[in-house]
């Protein structure tokens, strides 16, 4: 089977069909030659029905001149010589046309000849003489009396030698007809087992093209279909093949290891990207973590000062010492938003509430819109259903549309400036999500190349963030686009889908 299988593909459907053309040629081979035999033995049947009927005419005119012969010796009618001589001549003519019948038989010749003397030494030697004797009324009963001795006993050595040469034609016309039948079902049996044997054969060699062909190829699909969907960790099958599906394999192969390569850059991107992201947001950041550690140390010295009275005040101390754990806590709270931000490995594929997610987002990114003169508002659904998805790299996606947003309007330098952030759940079920800005918007030319890596509208930026983005939500199911806000700016809109059970 595995040398089979290294065959190429055109190899083994030629050996498939060789197969099949050599079982049909050799059992058509063997019906044409028993049909052959069939028809000639046919035609023999006919050959010796022929000569039975010409033997069978040559017996009825001998007959017809051994009566003509008899009603002339007792009636002394000359009447009688008539059909006497007509069936001598129709004897001659059946002899003659019997030789060439039997031309290819020595046997027969030889009998015919026999018969042929015969008939000729009666007909010389008794009925003419027979004849003769009748003419002369005295010598009639002479005449009688020869028809009474001779005459009978040379017609039955007649008749013996005309059924000898029937018996002979009619023992070659059952051989001939046996060989007819036995060539009848040799052709009969070889078109069944032909018939059979092809079956067989094209059953054989459909199995056999299927496990070759037809599976590897199925499983190569299956293969290619989950690696379109990013899945690099199945195997590749076929593999070691030296026919086109060994040849697809590698090919295959290459394009996974391709696969996962581009993962690993895709991985290095977004990390890059985020780390460019968060550093654009230094500023923000710093107001955001310094305002908790200045409440600390507002609280930590109202709480010094409530407990250094006289008398200590207890009840403000505690309470300002319960606002400096609150802060401390907001503090860490943001610091660890920010380091999941930057992490480098993408977090496994979990459950969440993306309105949650979006809530941490707006919490890094509301001081930068606030020192911009950005009003950062959100309307979030209530009834949304969960995702299944990696957190950080959605918050990735919104953190960078939420930014390029505030980076657009940063140029106006008049008109509102507005940013809003909605969840919806769509007519399917899923969550859709839009970041609307009121800067001064995109062209047509450019609503869709921002999408494309390494295009970008700005002074300082590397063109890779939006593709990045469309990436991300293109390997979570779901679909990044732009439209045109009204009455100006744009609207980034994704879909992401719902976690079903």
């Amino acid at each position: 089977m595995s040398a089979f299988s290294d065959l190429p593909i055109s190899h083994k459907l030629m050996a498939a069909f060789a197969a099949v053309v050599a079982v049909i040629f050799v059992s058509g081979a063997i019906i044409y030659d028993r049909l052959r035999v069939t028809e000639e033995a046919k035609n023999w049947r006919v050959h010796t029905t022929d000569v039975l009927d010409t033997l069978e005419m040559a017996v009825a005119a001998m007959l017809d001149q051994e009566t003509s012969l008899r009603g002339y010796l007792i009636s002394g009618d000359e009447i009688f010589l008539e059909p006497y001589r007509r069936g001598g001549d129709n004897f001659s003519a059946a002899i003659r046309k019997l030789r060439a019948q039997t031309s290819d038989n020595p046997v027969q010749q030889d009998r015919l000849d026999e018969l042929n003397k015969l008939a000729t030494t009666w007909r010389m030697e008794t009925a003419e003489r027979e004849i003769a004797l009748m003419t002369n009324p005295a010598t009639r009963g002479e005449a009688r009396a020869l028809e009474g001795s001779t005459s009978r006993a040379a017609m039955d050595a007649i008749r013996t030698k005309a059924s000898e040469f029937e018996k002979l034609e009619r023992d070659l016309l059952a051989k001939r007809d046996a060989a007819q039948k036995q060539a009848y079902v040799t052709a009969y049996m070889a078109t069944l087992l032909g018939a059979g044997a092809s079956l067989i054969i094209a059953v054989l060699m459909g199995i056999l093209l299927t496990r070759a062909i037809a599976t590897p190829i199925t499983r190569m699909t299956g293969a290619m279909a989950a690696l379109a969907k990013g899945d690099t960790s199945i195997d590749v099958p076929e593999i070691g093949r030296r026919d086109e599906i060994g040849a697809m394999a590698d090919a295959v192969n290459v394009f996974k290891n391709g696969n996962i390569e581009r993962q690993k850059t895709q991985v290095e991107l977004a990390h890059v990207s985020r780390v460019a992201t968060m550093g654009q947001l230094t500023a923000s950041i710093a107001h955001e973590v310094n305002q908790p550690i200045s409440a600390v140390l507002t609280n930590a010295d109202a709480a010094l000062n409530w407990l250094g009275a006289n008398p200590p005040n207890l009840n403000k101390a505690r309470e300002s010492l319960e606002h400096i754990v609150t802060d401390s806590q907001r503090a860490g709270e943001i610091v660890h938003r920010i380091r999941a931000m930057v992490r480098k490995a993408p977090v496994p594929r979990s459950r969440l509430d993306f309105n949650e997610a979006v809530l941490d987002v707006v919490a890094i990114v509301r001081s930068e819109a606030v020192r911009h003169g950005i009003s950062l508002q959100t309307q979030l659904a209530e009834d949304l259903p969960q995702i299944e998805g990696e957190r950080i790299q959605l918050q990735q996606v919104l953190l960078n549309l939420i930014l390029n947003a505030i980076d657009a309007m940063t140029s106006l330098e008049e008109g509102s400036r507005a940013l809003q952030i909605s969840t919806e759940r769509d007519v399917a079920g899923d969550v859709s999500v839009a970041v609307r800005d009121t800067g001064p918007g995109l062209d047509s030319a450019s609503a869709e190349r921002v999408f494309d890596a390494f295009y970008t509208t700005k002074s300082h930026g590397l063109g890779m963030g939006l593709a990045i983005c469309r990436s991300i939500i293109a390997a979570h199911g779901g679909r990044l686009w732009v439209t045109v806000n009204k009455p100006r700016g744009a609207v980034f809109q994704f879909t992401l889908t719902s976690h079903r059970d």
